[in-house]
């Protein structure tokens, strides 16, 4: 995989900041959608951090979606949500690497990594609080 550049991370890491509002917004929705189940969201987070590919993310939560069950419903609810988020990442993503295509692998999955992480955190702070 390509190496990004300290110019390259920056922008990463401002944009995921500019988003973080939008991951905490999201996070609620992901409470209120019924997914109270912390290993659904800590399964999510897995992949996320062990894919090395991006479109693999955006496969789950499509197979989540699709999945029969109370669990099923849920991600249905937030499945659209969830690949908007998606899909402005990866624009994102392409502006940061300049559409090179080794930096833009790297660049989405680093933008991913960071903003599921924004997204479970909050997600796991505020189950406690609901109840």
């Amino acid at each position: 995989m390509a190496t990004l550049t300290n110019d390259m991370y920056k922008q990463i890491d401002r944009h995921l900041e500019s988003i973080y509002e939008n991951s905490v917004a999201l996070a609620g929705k992901i409470s209120q959608a019924g997914l109270d189940s912390k290993s659904q969201m800590r399964g999510f987070e897995t992949l996320v951090n062990s894919t090395s590919r991006f479109s693999e993310i955006k496969n789950f939560i499509k197979n989540q979606a699709g999945k029969e069950g109370r669990q099923s419903s849920g991600w249905r609810q937030i499945a659209a949500d969830m690949l908007t988020h998606l899909d402005a990442i990866e624009s994102e993503a392409a502006k940061i690497s300049n559409d090179d295509p080794e930096q833009l692998m790297a660049a989405k999955l680093r933008l991913a990594r960071g903003w599921s992480k924004q997204v479970i955190c909050h997600f796991l702070y505020s189950r406690p609080q609901e109840r």
